[in-house]
């Protein structure tokens, strides 16, 4: 079958890889045969537009995917079996070296940010840093997050430019939550590229370099 293009087709019901919205219809934009019995299809998300290829097995004919209607219905119809799909959406990574409760505020607030949730985002990822700094100082955890930082900076726990990052995650996840006006995608995506580094600076780059000296002493060779 030669490549289809123009109006909306079969459609598949999928998470999408990109913006990871569930249960999402995609609608089919291109088929190409790849041999007698198996073709791929791209389909369109309903909320970003990004692309979901599907490669398939099938029997013998794909002229289905080119008529409305629900594309595994008519994949199984025709005694299909869906081989593989592509890209497959990528779950975010933590810095390592971070407590479990660091880790889930921080995973939440890029699965949020993935999801175009933008407020809930810039939240979790504030919230992250609140549990990150009370880790780094027990003995200020009674603080608000402004002059725990401060007190942090104060007392050589953080460098002049992890302050500084610190603050700024602090402002945004106050902005996420109290402001009318939502953040950009491009605040959300610095929020998260900040909150990151903050995490691999003051908690998993230490841990590595503690490993290494624990490595260099005489007999752990």
């Amino acid at each position: 079958m030669s490549e289809i293009l123009g109006a909306p087709m079969s459609y598949l019901i999928a998470t999408c890889p990109h913006c990871r919205a569930e249960k999402m219809t995609m609608t089919s934009e291109a088929t190409r045969a790849v041999t007698q019995s198996t073709s791929t299809s791209m389909f369109s998300c309903g909320a970003c537009s990004g692309i979901l290829c599907v490669h398939y097995r099938h029997n013998g004919r794909d002229s289905w995917v080119e008529q409305r209607g629900d594309f595994e219905e008519g994949l199984s119809y025709n005694d299909g079996q869906i081989l593989r799909r592509y890209p497959e959406a990528e779950a975010p990574a933590c810095p390592a070296n971070v407590s479990e409760n660091v880790r889930r505020a921080y995973l939440q607030g890029c699965d949020n940010a993935a999801r175009g949730n933008r407020d809930a985002a810039a939240a979790m990822f504030r919230k992250a840093l609140d549990v990150s700094t009370k880790e780094l100082d027990p003995q200020s955890a009674n603080r608000n997050l402004k002059p725990r930082i401060d007190a942090l900076y104060q007392s050589g726990k953080l460098t002049a430019d992890l302050k500084d990052w610190a603050h700024l995650i602090r402002l945004d996840g106050n902005e996420g939550a109290h402001d009318e006006d939502e953040l950009t995608g491009e605040q959300i995506e610095q929020l998260e590229s900040f909150t990151e580094l903050f995490l691999i600076y003051t908690f998993t780059l230490p841990a590595e370099v503690s490993r290494r000296k624990e490595q260099a002493q005489p007999g752990n060779s």
